[in-house]
């Protein structure tokens, strides 16, 4: 046994660790607790062996809320390392840099559909990372979103002229060459399209209106790398859909979901700074910025702080910093 597997092991076995897991299993939603004595990457390894030994049916999912990026980064590569392959997600917000929105990711936009797919039923092991500015957005109901994916399957027909009007409507653009999510290119019966809830874009052969082959390509050598018997087209996250039909990550998780915030206080904090760059920002968007840009401030996609409380408060709760009592006093919408 490596030092590492060995280590974990002495976490899961430890009384602390039992008795959170015996605490989350019998109790409901209002169950707040705060770990003490915990630094670096001792918090990692306590996280990571609650989430091993966790046999909750169902699956629970574990959601870490970070200070920054840069700490949800590392905390996510401690989870990898010492869990192994356990799927640890990673949920980001939608800009270059957080709480900055003059221009947008569209490879952190596809990981955050990618993410809300994935966790909507979640496996055992499961976790997820993220931190203030990615939970200041909203986002697409689950139901929303699988409710709007269009399966193309081989061997099915497929109207060519279709397909361009459906791509059109879901947010894509007409390109020579697909190299990132929106895009879309049509030569003779080849449709290449980069879905927004895919890290490949898909290449369609059709023979007359019948598809044909089905596969996953690399926009850079545009060599094939896996082929497909189906696929899903998810549309543009941002453009595509309406305030009412977007959420608060939080409000979304599965229900029994528990949550691990490093510093509440400063994730307090953080959301009202991106709330007020938000409301300054939105006053200076104008026709020259981005249409997916000026839809995101047009729908109001974001939270106020209070809403993102009100939804952590409808999970369990396990604090990192600072003592319950103080807590209490400080937010006692959580308690």
């Amino acid at each position: 046994m490596s030092n590492l597997a060995h280590l974990l092991q002495r976490y899961e076995t430890h009384p602390k660790v039992i008795s959170i897991l015996e605490q989350l299993n019998g109790s409901a939603t209002s169950i707040r607790l705060q770990l003490d004595g915990l630094t670096g990457a001792q918090e990692s390894f306590a996280i990571a062996a609650a989430i091993k030994r966790d046999a909750s049916k169902p699956a629970r999912l574990h959601v870490v809320i970070a200070s920054n990026k840069d700490e949800a980064a590392y905390r996510m590569n401690d989870l990898e390392g010492i869990l192994g392959n356990a799927q640890v997600h990673f949920f980001p917000d939608s800009f270059k840099r957080p709480a900055a929105f003059e221009e947008l990711n569209q490879t952190q936009i596809l990981q955050r559909s990618e993410t809300v797919s994935n966790i909507s039923s979640p496996k055992q092991g499961d976790a997820l990372v993220t931190y203030p500015e990615a939970l200041f957005e909203k986002v697409v109901k689950p139901e929303i979103l699988q409710e709007s994916r269009i399966e193309v399957k081989k061997g099915e027909r497929l109207d060519a002229d279709f397909m361009i009007q459906v791509l059109v409507e879901y947010g894509f653009q007409r390109a020579d060459f697909v190299y990132e999510p929106g895009q879309f290119s049509v030569r003779g019966g080849i449709i290449d399209l980069f879905s927004f809830g895919n890290e490949l874009p898909y290449r369609i052969e059709l023979f007359d209106d019948e598809v044909e082959t089905l596969r996953t390509f690399d926009p850079l050598t545009q060599l094939s790398r896996q082929n497909l018997t189906s696929l899903h087209i998810i549309p543009n996250l941002n453009t595509r859909f309406e305030r009412t039909q977007k959420a608060s990550l939080l409000h979304v998780l599965p229900p029994n979901t528990v949550v691990w915030i490093r510093d509440i206080q400063f994730l307090v904090d953080r959301l009202q700074y991106c709330f007020e760059r938000a409301e300054q920002f939105a006053t200076k968007v104008s026709t020259l910025d981005s249409a997916e840009l000026r839809d995101i401030f047009r729908d109001r996609a974001f939270l106020y702080p209070a809403e993102i409380l009100e939804d952590l408060a409808s999970h369990p709760l396990l604090f990192l910093d600072g003592k319950l009592d103080q807590l209490r006093k400080n937010f006692p919408a959580l308690f």
